[in-house]
C-alpha cells in the first residue's frame, strides 16, 4: 500500500510538472491532488475502523477520545507526507526554484496535510460508509480550494479576499504558483501566517470535540 500510494501520486505529478502544461492549469491540479489526497488518507481509514469495531476496542482502553483523534491524525499527516514526497521532490527538482522556496514549498504541504487530515475526520464524523466517507471527503476538500481563491479571481477589496488569507490550503497555492512560475507571490512565506492560526484552531476544535464526536457516533 506505501509503494501504491507513491506511485500514484508520482504518475499524476510527473506529467503535469513535466509536459509543459500552463502554469496556471498546472498549479491548480497540483493543489487539487494534494489536497484530496491529504482529507481521503483521514476519513476513510477512521469510516472503516468504525465498522470493523476497532474504534471501540481504543475507547475501552479509557483513552481520550480528543487525543485519539489527534494521534492519528499526526500519524496520518507523517504517512501522508513520506508517501507524497517523491512528488514534491519532483515538483521542485523540475523548476528553478531557490532552495528557500523548496523548503517552504514542503512546509506549505505539510500544513496542507494537517489541514486536510482534519477535515477528514470531520467528513468521517457526519458519514455512515466509506462512501458517504469519500463524498463529504471530496466536498470538504474542494469547498476549501474554492475558498483558497485556486479558481477564481476575486477583487482586492472584497470580503472573500480577505477570507482567502485565513484557509490552510491558500499557502500551499501560493508556493506552488511561486515555484511554477518562478515569481514570488506570497512575499517569502509571510502570508502563511493566517492559515497556520486557523490550522492550530482545527487542532484544539477537534481535540475538544473529541468526546462528543465519539459519543454520538461511535457508541
Amino acid at each position: 500500500m506505501l509503494f501504491f500510494n507513491t506511485v500514484v501520486p508520482l504518475a499524476f505529478v510527473g506529467p503535469i510538472v513535466l509536459g509543459g502544461a500552463p502554469g496556471t492549469h498546472a498549479t491548480a491540479i497540483l493543489v487539487v491532488l494534494f489536497a484530496l489526497f491529504a482529507t481521503f488518507g483521514s476519513s476513510i481509514p477512521l469510516v472503516r475502523d468504525y465498522e470493523s469495531g476497532l474504534l471501540q476496542r481504543f475507547l475501552m482502553t479509557g483513552i481520550d477520545p480528543g487525543w485519539l483523534l489527534l494521534e492519528r491524525t499526526a500519524a496520518f499527516v507523517i504517512i501522508d507526507f513520506l508517501q507524497l514526497f517523491p512528488a514534491m521532490l519532483l515538483i521542485v527538482l523540475s523548476t528553478s526554484a531557490s532552495s528557500g522556496d523548496g523548503f517552504l514549498f514542503l512546509v506549505t504541504i505539510f500544513l496542507t496535510l494537517v489541514a486536510g487530515n482534519l477535515l477528514g475526520v470531520l467528513a468521517a464524523s457526519i458519514s455512515r460508509s466509506i462512501a458517504e466517507g469519500a463524498l463529504f471527503s471530496s466536498l470538504l476538500a474542494l469547498y476549501m480550494v474554492h475558498l483558497s481563491g485556486v479558481f477564481r479571481i476575486t477583487p482586492d477589496e472584497s470580503f472573500v479576499r480577505g477570507l482567502e488569507a485565513w484557509m490552510p490550503f491558500r499557502p500551499m497555492y501560493l508556493a506552488i504558483g511561486t515555484l511554477i512560475s518562478g515569481v514570488d507571490q506570497w512575499e517569502g512565506g509571510r502570508l502563511m501566517i493566517p492559515a497556520l492560526l486557523l490550522t492550530v484552531l482545527m487542532v484544539i476544535m477537534t481535540y475538544l470535540r473529541g468526546k462528543a464526536f465519539f459519543t454520538g457516533k461511535y457508541q
